[in-house]
């Protein structure tokens, strides 16, 4: 067993963790007769040379003795089974090598067809979803001459998802009639089957899917792509399958309602159309008599975005409640209704918060940037000059405060409850950008200790940078991270108001960057601060030019300052942080200014827009650099059903790329003109 184990020179190959000296010994842990050790084994085999989904170079040598010990281990032969199908499985697999992994497992092909008449249903199981990966190095009659005999549910399950990968067109029967009379588990693998091969549902599809939803009758882990198989569906189906199909379950059991709503929220914040497809379904469970069903209602508008508007009474006599469920750990309904009329600038949210303020619970604010509205400013003044214990003045300042200059109006609604709660108070005032004389020693105490905006409130108010500085080197004192927002954002602004740091910080100024990315965003402080105070570019080029090329988030704020800096000589390093996911927006506007043409740098912009996260940074640059050959992809971008935005927090992805797709039409119209 496991012959030529030990004439790979592992030592020189990498995993996870390093050179995988350590992989041949787990290989050997496998096939142990000792079940712990056997087990163990296997944990750390995946967890170094499939670390996560990732792939390495260790990985390649290693399949065929996986693929051996799939056969011959005295333990975890399933398990082992459905790794090696899973390194060929381009869903699960990922990583620099996937292509050579795959092609390893493929090589191995002729040992997986015997373990289809394995006695065990859960190596059978395995042993279709591997023989599918295996492409055409096996036929695909192997699946169907074990399906017209195979009786195990599981396994069949997996048998239809097979050929559903491998032959769906001969099997388009077969699976049309497995969705209509199998067995549940059976049935959900058929529709997904026949979803995944764009092939149509048999009528009555529908309902015979809506009748099996449930625990029992989900993907088993490999076969799944989207989730859960309702999610796939629900995401991957078309819209009348989908509509029909959620108004079912929302009317069948509790589980299949709650079920049904998770899954239109995963339509929801994929594609832009879903809102208006689905929420109309919600009328009938707001009022639900199940209470999970109610509250994922409720969630459903949540990550809804706008189309939550119609909805806004319902949310708001939801809201009413928060009071008494505000201190609860637990996420209520009661509390994303308020999140959610929060984030349409409803401001029937500000009164259920303030009681719960009132009545002492110290409860934040239900969204970290609540949007601003002049109707929400005047209730939250009127709010704050009524008065209040110590927690509503602190929520309302605190509040305020994250709408920045535009609450400037609540001046003197701030200015009078100063003494109640200074430190909020005052944190707001800093943020508006108006700082009264009364407010003045308390924001020198908070910059004393750190507090940026502070320092930066009194340096526009008084002129003063010893705050400023102060609060930067408290900052700095205490270990905090150097790309903080605040403190980036008060070094570009006002870089020369902190040169008695530079001597500070000159010694940052290495030449070459520092190990960690905290200390390379700190020489990046460093060299704007000393170019600020000294115009030496000599003496922070060479550091910034080495921070460049060490890429990612640092060498954003890097590229940041070349773009001011304006050197020829940084046009190399800057060429090669254009695939870089972090830095590259920051080095197109850098090679722009040093006169790279628009055209050929906006395709690098349209990538990053199209990224997940989807740049908010690129547009503007696409409009200052004038690039009119980007309007094709931003028209395309601004109005496709499929979001831009998918990632980021799961409650907001939806709200973000409603905002970004306004954006992006306005950036349309603005180069169309």
């Amino acid at each position: 067993m496991l012959n030529g184990l030990n004439e790979i020179n592992w030592a020189d190959l990498l995993h996870a963790y390093g050179p995988a000296e350590d992989t041949p010994d787990l290989l050997r842990a496998m096939a142990s007769a000792d079940e712990d050790e056997a087990d163990e084994a296997l944990d750390g085999f995946v967890g170094s040379v499939f670390h996560q989904g990732t792939v390495y170079p260790a990985t390649v040598p290693a399949v065929p003795f996986l693929a051996e010990l799939a056969s011959t281990a005295p333990h975890q032969r399933a398990s082992i089974l459905a790794t090696v199908g899973m390194l060929a499985d381009r869903h699960h697999a990922y990583g620099d090598e996937e292509e050579e992994v795959r092609e390893a497992v493929r090589a191995q092909a002729d040992r997986f067809p015997a373990l289809l008449d394995d006695p065990d249903p859960e190596i059978r199981t395995y042993a279709a979803y591997t023989v599918a990966q295996c492409g055409d190095r096996l036929p695909a009659a192997l699946l169907r001459d074990r399906w017209a005999i195979e009786t195990d549910v599981a396994v069949r399950a997996s048998m239809a998802l097979a050929l559903g990968l491998r032959d769906a067109a001969a099997s388009a029967d077969l699976l049309a009639g497995a969705l209509l009379g199998g067995e549940p588990p059976v049935r959900v693998a058929a529709a997904v089957a026949l979803l995944r091969a764009g092939l149509p549902w048999p009528t009555g599809a529908v309902t015979a899917l809506a009748d099996v939803v449930g625990d029992e009758a989900e993907l088993d882990y490999v076969w799944q792509r989207h989730g859960e198989a309702l999610d796939e569906v629900t995401l991957e189906a078309g819209d009348d399958v989908v509509a029909d199909l959620c108004a079912r379950l929302l009317d069948a059991g509790p589980d299949a309602r709650r079920a049904a709503l998770y899954a239109m929220g995963v339509r929801i914040r994929a594609r832009r159309s879903a809102p208006g497809l689905l929420l109309p379904l919600l009328d009938r469970v707001l009022d639900d008599p199940d209470e999970r069903v109610r509250h994922n209602a409720v969630g459903l508008l949540r990550l809804a975005g706008a189309g939550a508007g119609p909805y806004a009474d319902q949310l708001a006599r939801i809201a009413a409640g928060y009071p008494e469920v505000a201190g609860s750990v637990s996420i209520t309904a009661p509390r994303r209704a308020v999140e959610t009329l929060a984030m349409l600038a409803d401001p029937r949210w500000i009164e259920p918060v303030c009681a719960a303020w009132t009545a002492g619970e110290d409860v934040r604010l239900p969204v970290a940037e609540p949007p601003f509205d002049p109707a929400l400013l005047a209730v939250a003044r009127k709010r704050l000059a009524a008065g209040g214990p110590t927690l509503l003045v602190a929520g309302l300042a605190t509040l305020l405060g994250r709408w920045g200059p535009a609450a400037a109006a609540a001046t003197p609604e701030l200015t009078a409850v100063l003494a109640v709660a200074p430190v909020q108070v005052t944190a707001a005032l800093a943020a508006i950008g108006v700082l009264p004389p009364v407010a003045v020693p308390e924001a020198r105490a908070a910059a004393s200790a750190g507090d940026i905006p502070s320092g930066l409130a009194l340096w526009r108010s008084t002129g003063e940078s010893e705050p400023l500085v102060a609060a930067v080197g408290a900052h700095l004192d205490q270990g905090r991270n150097a790309n903080d927002r605040q403190l980036v954002l008060l070094v570009e602004e006002a870089p020369e108001a902190l040169g008695a740091l530079a001597p500070r910080l000159r010694p940052y100024l290495t030449g070459v960057a520092l190990p960690t990315y905290p200390e390379r965003h700190l020489q990046m402080v460093a060299a704007r601060i000393v170019h600020a105070a000294t115009g030496d570019v000599a003496a922070i080029l060479p550091t910034v030019r080495a921070v460049l090329a060490g890429g990612d988030l640092p060498a954003r704020a890097a590229a940041e300052l070349a773009a001011l800096l304006g050197e020829p000589g940084l046009e190399p390093v800057l060429r090669d942080l254009l695939s870089d996911q972090w830095a590259r927006v920051s080095a197109v506007r850098a090679l722009w200014r040093l006169g790279v043409p628009a055209d050929e740098l906006a395709p690098v912009l349209i990538r990053a827009i199209e990224d997940e996260y989807g740049s908010r940074d690129a547009l503007p640059l696409l409009l200052e650099m004038g690039a009119r050959n980007a309007l094709p992809a931003l028209r395309d971008l601004a109005e496709r059903d499929r979001r831009v935005i998918t990632a980021g927090i799961e409650d907001d992805t939806v709200w973000d790329d409603e905002r970004f797709q306004r954006d992006l039409r306005a950036a349309v119209a603005t180069l169309t003109d």
